[in-house]
């Protein structure tokens, strides 16, 4: 009984060590050299001029990605209702290739970068809701320029997920 106990015990501590890290996937450039203070989510969507001008880490869920090119996508806290929550913009990809795959959609995502807080004009709202996907009618309907919380000069680490030659 013992030995059988010992077996199981030194098959199930085996099975721990060779579990498998999660997948991620980088997009854009991580900050280097700087020491990044990691922030809740909520915290931030909270308060965001306390942390307007630093960098940052948060984590969250991935609730949109452009459909266009994948040039930007929106987190917000995991498993809230939120789909405001904090944009993340990156330099759109060269050669008209993809850079954040659909996939990412509803995946955990760890964000670095400057925390902004800026005022976005009726155009470029009008914009990133045409590559969202938006219809004509939905279009429309954006009128005046909000507020909006975004992370500059950063990097998103997505996991669950991996690059292929379809992504």
């Amino acid at each position: 009984m013992a030995r059988t106990l010992l077996v199981l015990l030194s098959l199930l501590v085996l099975s721990a060590c060779s579990a498998r890290a999660p997948r991620s996937t980088t997009f854009g450039i991580p900050v280097t050299g700087t020491t990044l203070e990691q922030v809740e989510l909520a915290r931030v969507l909270a308060a965001p001029e306390q942390f307007t001008g630093r960098p940052i880490e948060i984590r969250g869920e991935v609730v949109e990605v452009c459909q266009r090119r994948g040039c930007w996508l929106r987190m917000a806290p995991t498993g809230s209702e939120d789909t405001d929550g904090v944009f993340v913009k990156f330099t759109c990809p060269i050669d008209g290739e993809r850079l954040i795959p659909m996939a990412a959609v509803g995946q955990p995502v760890m964000v670095e970068g400057t925390l902004i807080v800026e005022t976005v004009s009726e155009a470029e709202r009008r914009h990133y809701a045409s590559d969202a996907g938006a219809t004509s009618d939905e279009i429309n309907k954006i009128v005046g320029s909000t507020t909006q919380v975004r992370v500059a000069s950063g990097a998103a680490h997505v996991e669950g997920i991996e690059l292929t030659p379809d992504s």
